[in-house]
């Protein structure tokens, strides 16, 4: 029988393959090779990108490091103990520290993907333009919940809002977190109102900024930190990747000559947030504006729904729970279903 040649896309692909395992042998070499590491110190994740992270010693220095097999994805907050290359300026994590808070979204086929960790308080960004989501805003709100971590809300691009009536839609857009007791700061990059105040609650934190694509989180963070471009220019050149190449998140540092401490997380823009699925009960729970009606449902397993003599209708009809918080409600309650079924 006659030997079937490879076509030329088969032998670029397995070309490929053998490229990568090489590569993945390097780097198990490399990791296992203990004799030429220094000794072991603490540091901080600054970012990630494929196998490897950005680590921060304790002396603001980057060092491009490889990570032990069994510690896993590692993503921006982390605190790590790793170990110098002293051969070059490269590194390798051999620890993880224990995480609080981490912040994570569904990703492909199921998989939970991390977006930071350690985190202190979530900022969401609802900008003027391309416009203010209600529902977003509850997303993350039933997510901060979960993890128990105070949110504020961040008004952004408040420089195009052009006469009274806008300014009116958008406070009744905004008028349940403002009774829900929710931070909220107007805010414009632009003109740069607002800006000393929102520093103020993010000094001595650990901040991570969500919010939709276009939201114009980057342009805050390149407003807030003066040095950014340095910071950035640092980033590319210590992890070889161009300035704009990465969509994984980046920690910063508040600017210390202001004589403020804390970082702030710049996360990538998603078309849709999805928080982590839970029972109807732990969804009510996110809800603090439905405490007092529940429990006064004629079903204890009510759904809100279709079931008559259910409270939460009734409030909804006595003007007591916004629509558009109930809304937000159902269309969680039913994607969460959809998921179990």
């Amino acid at each position: 029988m006659a030997k079937r040649k490879l076509t030329t896309q088969q032998k670029r692909r397995l070309e490929g393959k053998r490229s990568k395992s090489e590569i993945d042998r390097a780097e198990k070499s490399e990791i296992s090779d203990k004799s030429h590491l220094g000794e072991e110190q603490s540091g901080l994740v600054i970012t990630s990108f494929g196998k490897r992270v950005l680590v921060e010693d304790n002396n603001a220095n980057f060092f491009n490091c490889a990570i032990r097999q069994h510690l896993g994805k590692l993503v921006a907050g982390d605190k790590v103990i790793w170990q110098t290359d002293l051969e070059e300026h490269s590194g390798v994590v051999v620890s993880l520290q224990p995480r609080s808070h981490e912040l994570s979204r569904p990703g492909f086929r199921g998989q939970t993907r991390m977006i930071a960790a350690n985190i202190d308080q979530i900022l969401i960004m609802a900008p003027i333009e391309p416009g203010v989501h209600p529902d977003m805003i509850d997303r993350y709100l039933v997510t901060a919940h979960q993890l128990d971590i105070p949110v504020v809300i961040l008004l952004n691009k408040i420089d195009l809002i052009e006469n009274d009536q806008q300014w009116e839609e958008v406070a009744n857009k905004l008028l349940p977190y403002d009774e829900l007791e929710i931070p909220i700061y107007p805010i414009s990059t632009e003109t740069h109102e607002g800006l000393e105040e929102l520093l103020d609650a993010l000094s001595g934190k650990n901040n991570v900024i969500v919010g939709p694509s276009g939201a114009g989180k980057s342009s805050l963070i390149q407003t807030l930190i003066p040095d950014i471009e340095i910071k950035v220019s640092e980033l590319s050149e210590s992890t070889g990747l161009g300035k704009h190449t990465t969509t994984n998140p980046i920690l910063y540092h508040l600017p210390e000559k202001l004589g403020l401490v804390g970082n702030i997380i710049d996360s990538p823009g998603v078309r849709e947030f999805t928080p982590t699925s839970c029972s109807l009960k732990e969804l009510e729970q996110a809800y603090p504006d439905f405490d007092e009606f529940l429990g006064h449902c004629k079903f204890h397993n009510c759904t809100h729904s279709n079931e008559p003599s259910c409270a939460i209708k009734q409030a909804l009809e006595n003007e007591a729970i916004y629509p558009s918080r109930y809304q937000s409600f159902q269309r969680l309650r039913e994607e969460f279903a959809n998921k179990d079924s």
